[in-house]
């Protein structure tokens, strides 16, 4: 099973590991460039860019494109756009986790119907925003203190979880969700560290010559649940 991140990184966690990744597949690729002259620059026909993640490491990020094609070593561009979903397990819902979801609330602030969509997300601005959408999107109207009755998206960090009770701090104020057993957990990441072999990836990328491929956009579905971190054990001191 997949693991987020430990809940403080800091916020563009994933984007800097990408970042790092990019940086170590570029030193492989340059020396290539200089033992033998690039041809001409080329794209990803779009029946090469839905495929399957093969390996994933530090440094490494190998993709078959398309299903049952080529391997290509993939580079993502600095200011490439990776989108990694898919779903959570339910031993997601812990403290310093932090979600976005849309929730009804009353005219005094309280939620007043559980919550059947849930997101975790890499961070982002804690608060309560207008539309109901339940993701948190850039420049979103943000309400704090007194607000109508309505449906609003909330992002924040969990604070505490006692059964199907989780409790979110969000700013300044706290917010205590039902999250029912049959509520759907889902994952929106840029990590592409969560990625593992098998999991579906549909790419946008430039290439001079195969294997080698610089990546604008990558998208991967997770086949399997995410699951928090485990926690690591001290080593025993000898006796």
């Amino acid at each position: 099973m997949h693991s987020l991140p430990l809940p403080g990184c800091p916020r563009g966690g994933g984007r800097v590991a990408v970042i790092a990744m990019a940086l170590a597949l570029g030193t492989a690729s340059s020396m290539t460039a200089r033992a033998q002259p690039p041809g001409q620059l080329k794209s990803l026909d779009k029946d090469q860019q839905v495929g399957q993640v093969v390996e994933v490491g530090p440094g490494i990020l190998k993709l078959r494109l398309p299903m049952g094609g080529e391997l290509w070593n993939a580079m993502p561009a600095p200011n490439a756009k990776i989108e990694v979903t898919g779903k959570a397990s339910r031993e997601m819902l812990q403290p310093k986790q932090f979600i976005n979801c849309a929730v009804s609330l009353d005219e005094f602030g309280k939620v007043t119907e559980p919550v059947l969509q849930l997101s975790f997300t890499d961070g982002g601005t804690p608060g309560v925003m207008a539309g109901g959408l339940g993701i948190a999107e850039p420049g979103a109207k943000r309400f704090s203190g007194k607000r109508p009755a309505g449906t609003y998206t909330l992002a924040g960090t969990i604070k505490l979880v006692q059964g199907d009770v989780v409790s979110v701090i969000a700013g300044r104020e706290k917010f205590d969700l039902t999250v029912p057993a049959e509520a759907e957990l889902l994952v929106r990441s840029t990590n592409v560290g969560l990625a593992s072999r098998g999991d579906v990836c549909e790419a946008e990328g430039q290439y001079y010559q195969p294997p080698q491929l610089l990546v604008s956009s990558l998208k991967i579905t997770l086949a399997n649940p995410v699951s928090p971190p485990q926690p690591k054990h001290k080593a025993r001191r000898p006796q």
